[in-house]
């Protein structure tokens, strides 16, 4: 009998990824669809966000603020575009890398810049630790007797400081306020006394409240020294107009650095 001879094969595996998407053919066209899912989301956020701040009457103050803060939405198409052109060409690692590159440099710049460029509105209206130099200002222990300061507040277009003191029991108020921008309201029937200061002419207005009376002195020398100094009191306690010129008359223009 002859003999059968077996020749010994190979043992072939079964290609478990064929068919499959390579993994970083993969991760790239994820990275462009998540590019493409924030452009969308973001773009219908900005316009609802843009309808509340036209409704309330506003408008943005300072259009490099803006791009700055919306860097990183504003570069997503760039990233889309590059993101789909290396996709497509089978640059799949800088496909999936590129925009995320191009998003954290738009978003540090954006940062940058806001940290670098004053925000106009911090500058004319945010705090700060001295009143702004124009406006008169009362010293520091030039308050009449009894007051404590209660509270301030500084910006370049305000110079607010209020005064407290307590008599018998009764609490009385003293309020200087001072600003460029403001208008003030006052009724004529209610002056009961005009002054000469500084070649300006003020007015005291008395009033009745729920507190007792009132007493209000506006003196305006523009730009920076209108000012309108308020005095509440119970009824019985016996400050005058002459008072509140007083505390007017106390008042120095400020010094110091803008």
């Amino acid at each position: 009998m002859g003999k059968i001879e077996f020749e010994p094969k190979a043992l072939v595996l079964p290609d478990l990824d064929a068919g499959k998407m390579p993994r970083m053919k993969y991760l790239s066209a994820c990275v462009l669809l998540l590019q493409i899912l924030a452009f969308v989301l973001g773009t219908i956020f900005l316009f609802q966000q843009l309808g509340y701040v036209i409704g309330a009457g506003a408008w943005f103050s300072h259009l490099g603020r803006l791009v700055a803060a919306l860097a990183p939405y504003l570069i997503l198409p760039i990233g889309i575009i590059l993101s789909f052109l290396l996709h497509r060409n089978g640059s799949y690692r800088a496909a999936a890398s590129l925009p995320l590159v191009l998003l954290t440099v738009a978003a540090f710049a954006g940062q940058i810049h806001n940290a670098v460029v004053p925000d106009p509105i911090l500058d004319n209206f945010g705090p700060r630790p001295a009143p702004y130099p124009g406006f008169l200002i009362l010293p520091p222990g030039e308050a009449p007797p009894g007051f404590q300061e209660v509270s301030h507040r500084y910006t370049k277009q305000e110079y607010e400081i209020k005064f407290r003191k307590m008599q018998n029991d009764n609490q009385i108020d003293l309020d200087i306020f001072e600003s460029p921008i403001t208008q003030f309201l006052y009724s004529q029937s209610k002056l009961v006394r005009e002054f000469d200061y500084q070649g300006i002419t003020g007015h005291v207005y008395a009033y009745s409240g729920k507190r007792g009376k009132e007493m209000t002195l506006v003196w305006l020398n523009p730009p920076k020294q209108r000012i309108s100094i308020s005095l509440t009191q119970s009824a019985g306690d016996d400050y005058s107009p002459e008072d509140i010129i007083n505390v007017l008359k106390s008042m120095k223009p400020a010094t110091g650095n803008p």
